[in-house]
């Protein structure tokens, strides 16, 4: 898929930037396995966490994507930028992306526990990845340096 201009653009990121989003991404995690939560509000945590990741990858490449249908155009982005043995992620965020989108804004109790507890592993497995990624290919953007 060719980049449109309209809806991302290369900008540089920080290593503070990289950091606050894996944080934010930690948060969520943190909170998607919380006892007692209602499946919808598990994988809604685990759904943002996935978004903050995502986005914390395109940055490193130094791709912002535009406000305008921000989750669906990262979706996109994610798909074309990944290396193909984390191809699985992107489709799993993509379907996350529309199931979050029903139950935001149609209707509750949309997701399964068996739902929220395969998105929270997919988040977790890629967050593992990215972890090694910022070791091995971006140690400029790590903690600590």
């Amino acid at each position: 898929m060719l980049r449109d201009s309209s809806s991302s653009h290369s900008e540089p990121t920080s290593r503070e930037e990289i950091q606050g989003l894996l944080h934010l991404a930690e948060r969520d995690l943190v909170q998607a396995n919380v006892p007692g939560l209602f499946p919808d509000g598990r994988f809604a945590f685990a759904y943002n966490a996935a978004l903050q990741l995502a986005t914390a990858y395109l940055r490193l490449h130094h791709i912002r994507v535009r406000a305008s249908r921000h989750h669906l155009r990262t979706s996109q982005e994610l798909e074309t930028l990944l290396p193909s043995e984390q191809r699985q992620f992107a489709l799993d965020f993509e379907h996350a992306r529309r199931k979050r989108h029903k139950l935001m804004y149609d209707q509750a109790g949309v997701v399964s526990e068996a739902e929220a507890e395969a998105l929270i592993a997919a988040v977790q497995e890629f967050r593992a990845w990215l972890r090694e990624e910022l070791v091995e290919r971006f140690a400029d953007y790590a903690n600590g340096k």
